[in-house]
């Protein structure tokens, strides 16, 4: 199998099969170079804030160019949860609209909408066969109340990539929806695109490398003006100390509109440090590469007579791989014991495969599992 990394470029735990990025990813050693770059900064008190303020435009720009966009459409908030709510709560809602999700969803994609039902907001739930929701399930589900589709291009739960997003977009849009995506657990693993989509979100600690912190923000520009009432702080404006600042402002024309202070300046150089080495290889060489990885994980989990909650069929193919169990967490903490790290939950295996990953952890795994199950 093609080498990805140069395996120097990380402090990977040692003697551990490390499968479970969709949780945690491990960073490349550039981002701790990075935290040391930003300390060095902060040191250098207000004189340090020039290279804060720099890198956080070369963040912005760096996420852009790996979402095919323009800068000006991305913003960095504390987190998606935080940019989710910032969206449900500034639409003008009448009673009986609707929001239209899967079941698929982490909850991060459920309970913002849920919220809204004291403002008589239905939310309406797609349901799943055997992990997939084809685009006509959605289709069948859109009514003239829809004012938001919201879907994760990678289902957390069972790994499940929906290829279709840019159609469902238009579907969307025709109905006079907001389209919205969390890539949290897409970006920097598999090709991110935000063709049709008006409002797109991802982790920084998952697939791209980076620390805790940060929640990668698209707005598309036709989107800032319904947002721009949710956010108003000395960050969000075009000027600070203009003369009439306490009767009127101006919200910047970008999507810092809605990055209302200080940024997470550690975060930021973490990021672009991880995403900078993602870059450097090639989202598309990384799928590429490590998808017979994917394969052998679902067929061998499948031979040894799991169910999986992850689609065979390889459209729908991303980095994750699930099966149900009825006792996860043990199977996983036996799993840990024998230097194999999966998550165990939610009644389900969830096995991560990423950049640092190779064929001997996936058979160890398999070992593992087949070893666990069968005794």
């Amino acid at each position: 199998m093609q080498t990805l990394i140069d395996p120097d470029h990380f402090s990977l735990p040692s003697g551990l099969a490390y499968l479970d990025s969709a949780a945690e990813g491990i960073p490349p050693l550039a981002v701790q170079a990075a935290l040391a770059a930003y300390l060095r900064a902060k040191c250098m008190g207000t004189g340090g804030r020039v290279l804060l303020f720099q890198e956080q435009k070369l963040l912005e720009s760096l996420i852009a160019s790996l979402l095919d966009t323009e800068a000006e459409n991305i913003v960095t908030l504390a987190n998606t949860s935080v940019a989710l709510n910032l969206l449900a709560q500034n639409i003008n809602w009448q009673p009986g609209d609707e929001v239209l999700i899967c079941d698929l969803e982490f909850p991060s994609n459920v309970l913002p909408w849920l919220q809204l039902k004291s403002r008589g907001v239905r939310l309406v739930v797609v349901p799943s066969v055997s992990g997939v929701v084809e685009l006509e399930d959605w289709l069948a589900c859109i009514s003239p109340r829809t004012r938001i589709i919201s879907v994760s291009q990678v289902s957390y739960k069972s790994g499940t990539q929906f290829s279709y997003l840019e159609q469902l977009a238009g579907h969307a849009h025709a109905a006079g929806a907001i389209f919205c995506v969390d890539a949290t657990q897409a970006l920097g693993r598999v090709p991110v695109s935000v063709r049709g989509v008006d409002f797109l979100v991802a982790s920084s600690y998952k697939w791209t490398l980076g620390i805790h912190g940060l929640g990668i923000v698209y707005v598309a520009p036709t989107l800032r003006d319904l947002l721009r009432s949710g956010t108003a702080g000395w960050y969000s404006v075009t000027e600070v100390f203009h003369p009439d600042r306490f009767g009127s402002f101006t919200s910047k024309p970008s999507a810092g509109q809605l990055q209302a202070g200080m940024p997470n300046f550690p975060a930021i150089f973490a990021l672009r440090a991880g995403i900078d080495y993602l870059v450097a290889i090639g989202i598309e060489r990384i799928d590429q590469t490590l998808s017979p990885l994917v394969s052998r994980l679902r067929v061998g989990l499948s031979d040894c007579g799991m169910h999986l909650l992850t689609p065979l069929d390889p459209r729908f193919a991303s980095g994750i791989v699930s099966f149900a169990h009825d006792q996860p967490e043990l199977l996983a903490a036996k799993l840990a014991a024998q230097g194999v790290m999966v998550w165990g939950g939610d009644g389900r295996i969830r096995i991560s495969v990423h950049l640092y990953n190779h064929l001997d952890d996936i058979e160890r795994c398999l070992d593992g599992i087949r070893a666990l199950t069968t005794s």
